[in-house]
């Protein structure tokens, strides 16, 4: 009987063998990292901080200030207005809008309609060239890199008599503008409302980029 058990101990340990060899190699390589590396789940380790000036061609600062907001929300790294470990340099390097959309204008001239097409949603693009340097050295830790956003918007033509105003019951010519709800805008006010969302993309890929690198 007890030769017989004898045997069976080399067959339980390779079992255990097998179960534990890629156990240990996976064990390894998770804590063989060293380095900073970013936890969320744990807030009390310790994070960077990043200063983030004015960023060039920013007319209001609303960009600045969008891609702070992301930046601290995202956990990333604490913002530091005097002295950061990082310094976010960003510029605006290009913006520029594009008609994307047309429809078939329906004013009507002496009994015949007009087959001119007018163009009722436009495209604005930003793109935006960002460094990240060490402190306030000129030493670059990461990039530079260009990110680009975009976003459609809808209007209504400013030459379109029949888009801009109406005649009320009592014959009153009105312009349709201050009835829309903001669901009708011009080319200015649709271009300027669609601001605030571009910026969140932009702010929003600057993010990506660091959370990428680090």
């Amino acid at each position: 009987m007890k030769n017989s058990r004898a045997c069976k101990l080399p067959a339980i340990f390779k079992h255990y063998s097998t179960f534990l060899r890629p156990t240990l190699c996976l064990l390894f390589f998770v804590f063989s990292g060293c380095g900073y590396r970013w936890h969320p789940e744990y807030p009390d380790i310790a994070r960077p901080s990043i200063a983030v000036p004015f960023i060039c061609g920013d007319e209001d600062g609303s960009l600045t200030n969008e891609v702070i907001r992301q930046l601290s929300s995202s956990g990333l790294a604490d913002i530091d207005h005097q002295k950061g470990d990082y310094r976010l340099q960003a510029s605006i390097v290009d913006v520029h809008s594009e008609t994307v959309g047309f429809r078939r204008d329906r004013q009507i001239i002496h009994g015949k309609q007009k087959k001119n097409l007018l163009a009722c949603e436009g495209r604005t693009i930003i793109s935006i060239e960002a460094t990240l340097f060490e402190g306030n050295s000129d030493r670059i830790a990461y990039g530079p890199y260009r990110v680009t956003a975009d976003v459609d918007y809808d209007y209504v033509d400013g030459d379109s008599v029949q888009d801009l105003s109406f005649t009320t019951p009592d014959g009153v010519f009105t312009t349709v503008l201050p009835f829309s709800l903001g669901q009708l805008e011009s080319i200015e006010s649709a271009q300027e409302a669609a601001t605030r969302p571009l910026y969140g993309k932009l702010a929003q890929k600057i993010v990506d980029v660091i959370s990428s690198e680090w």
